[in-house]
Parts: C-alpha cells; sequence; structure tokens
C-alpha cells in the first residue's frame, strides 16, 4: 500500500466535509451483519473443533488427493491447519486442482479461476494531522484482491515473468528535495530499475460498481503489487490493491449498484484512453466478475474500516 497524503490537504478536505450534512448511514446494518458472520464463522470453527480427530492417512485420503494441490487452511477432523484470513471464491475446476472446500466454489465468478480477498492495513506509514489536530492518526486501509488466473488471459504492458513492488518503509521519513527529487528522475532514465517496472500498466485494473450490465459508479484504480507468471501450472497469479471508503460517498449510495466486477483494459489503448464509466464493459479486453457472497463481504469491510474522513473530522475537534 502506497497511498501518502499531506496534512494539509487534509484538514482543507475535512474543513469542506465538515460543511456537508451527509448523514452517516447503514451503521446498525453492519453491526449485524458483522453479528451475523462471527456467529457463522464461530458455528463453523466449532464444528470442525468437534468433529473426530483424523489420523494422517485419513487426512491425505480426504483433503490431499487433487493433481494440482491441496488447501491447508481448517478442515472438519484436521487437527493441523494453517489460519485462513481470506475469503474465497474458487470455480468448480479450480476446487477440483487444489481440494478446495465446496463452500468456495462459486458458479457465479467469470474471468478469473480464483480470488482470495480481505482488507489490509498498512502497516510501513502512520499519518497524523489530520484536521490539523496532531493527535489525529491514521492508517490506510485497503481492499486486496489476490486473482488466480488462466496463463495468458491478461494483456501485459512489458513482457516479463515477474513483479513485486517495491517496500521501502523507512524511507517514508525521509521527504526528497527538489533537487534530490531531480537527480532519481534523471538516475531512472539513465539506469533504469527494472525490478520496479510493472508488468502491466498503471491503470490498467479498475474495481467498478455495475447495475444493469453497466459501469454505475467507478471504484477507483486497482495497483499491481505481486505479479508471477505460472505460480502453478498454466495458472498466472496476480496481487491488486485499491484505496478504501467508496461506501460513505453520497454518489455511490444514491448508484444502488452492489455488484461489483474489476475491470482489465488493453494496455496498447493507453493513448486514446476514456474514462470506465464511459467504456460499455464489452469494450474491455476482460471483465472478471465478483459473486455476491465477495461483493456483500467488501461493502461490508469498507462500512467498518475504509476511510472515514467525517470520523477523523469529529475526532479532530475533540480538542483537550
Amino acid at each position: 500500500m502506497r497511498m501518502t497524503q499531506h496534512p494539509t490537504w487534509m484538514a482543507h478536505g475535512l474543513r469542506l466535509l465538515l460543511s456537508l450534512t451527509v448523514a452517516l448511514s447503514c451503521l446498525n446494518a453492519v453491526h449485524a451483519q458483522s453479528t451475523a458472520n462471527a456467529q457463522a464463522v464461530a458455528s463453523t470453527a466449532a464444528s470442525a473443533a468437534s468433529a473426530p480427530v483424523l489420523t494422517q492417512a485419513q487426512v491425505k485420503t480426504q483433503y490431499e488427493n487433487c493433481p494440482s494441490g491441496h488447501y491447508t487452511g481448517p478442515r472438519p477432523g484436521k487437527a493441523r491447519y494453517t489460519k485462513d484470513p481470506w475469503l474465497w471464491v474458487v470455480t468448480p475446476e479450480f476446487a477440483r486442482k487444489f481440494c478446495m472446500p465446496q463452500e468456495f466454489v462459486s458458479s457465479e465468478l467469470q474471468g478469473a479461476e480464483a480470488i482470495a480477498y480481505k482488507m489490509v492495513q498498512n502497516q510501513d506509514e502512520e499519518v497524523c494531522g489530520w484536521g490539523d489536530n496532531p493527535d489525529v492518526c491514521r492508517r490506510a486501509s485497503e481492499h486486496r484482491f489476490e486473482i488466480y488466473y488462466k496463463n495468458g488471459t491478461i494483456p501485459k504492458e512489458r513482457d516479463v515473468p515477474y513483479f513485486h513492488a517495491a517496500r521501502t518503509p523507512s524511507t517514508k521519513l525521509l521527504a526528497s528535495s527538489d533537487a534530490q527529487w531531480q537527480f532519481m528522475m534523471k538516475s531512472l532514465k539513465k539506469k533504469p530499475r527494472i525490478g520496479a517496472l510493472g508488468v502491466f500498466e498503471s491503470q490498467q485494473f479498475g474495481l467498478q460498481s455495475v447495475k444493469g450490465g453497466k459501469i454505475a459508479w467507478p471504484l477507483g484504480t486497482l495497483a499491481q503489487e505481486v505479479y508471477y507468471e505460472e505460480a502453478f501450472e498454466g495458472i498466472d497469479y496476480l496481487a491488486v490493491e485499491g484505496a478504501s471508503g467508496f461506501s460513505r460517498l453520497e454518489g455511490w449510495r444514491k448508484s444502488g449498484a452492489k455488484q461489483m466486477v474489476i475491470t482489465v483494459r488493453n494496455p496498447a489503448a493507453k493513448d486514446e484512453r476514456r474514462r470506465s464509466w464511459e467504456m460499455p464493459l464489452s469494450e474491455f479486453p476482460l471483465v472478471i466478475t465478483i459473486p455476491p457472497r465477495l461483493s456483500e463481504r467488501l461493502i461490508q469491510n469498507d462500512q467498518a474500516k475504509g476511510l472515514d474522513l467525517q470520523g477523523l473530522a469529529r475526532e479532530a475537534l475533540k480538542r483537550p
């Protein structure tokens, strides 16, 4: 996650937002949904815990007999497993290849073989000074999608087999001078940082809410974080992240669009680019349809943990 915001800009935005009277909606619904989800998870965990413990031979027979590998998360009867913080949606074919739980399978997932989703918080940078109050601090929270798709499905800007976004946490505390910035730009031209160049064009992926088969409200660009060609045989892996806070936008709420898709542009057409909401879905080389179960969790997470400028404004006004 690389989103950085300047406190002075934040203060201006907060003052502007304080003049609005947009009501905070859906809080009770979010609480109820969160409670229901927590109860469902607790029920599943209790069921798994109450199941008879399987021998290693039984585990292999029931859960580890698929051609491409197996799911290492919790399963009934398994004493040893990896805790799973992700929400998965997978195709029936992907489930058969990797022995995925049946509850992960979705016939509504299109354009990809599997998606693992969760909300992530920036652990490298915490910005303070919201509303000119030095005690109001925030870490950015973003939506992360880890997408598994058939090799070669998504057109690349650079034909390289992998990419990993640079992580240099301590440099966030070293702001560059104009002279240093100019040096960096010249240096990049002379010696391009091949490892830091993305495989895909920077605006190639977008998260959209759709209604009636059209983009009703764009939710923002998804930045490429990690890419591996053929992480598994015939399957590429791509991790992207997008900013949170869309659920508090009046335009999105009024649109009533709760179905989500990930659109993929053609990198070769960037010079003739139109805004995503001006394009029919049929013009995108690929549209990944997000099943309702994932869309609902995405909205729920955004409402509960996404960027809340009004909340920060209220907190900033609570000066001692």
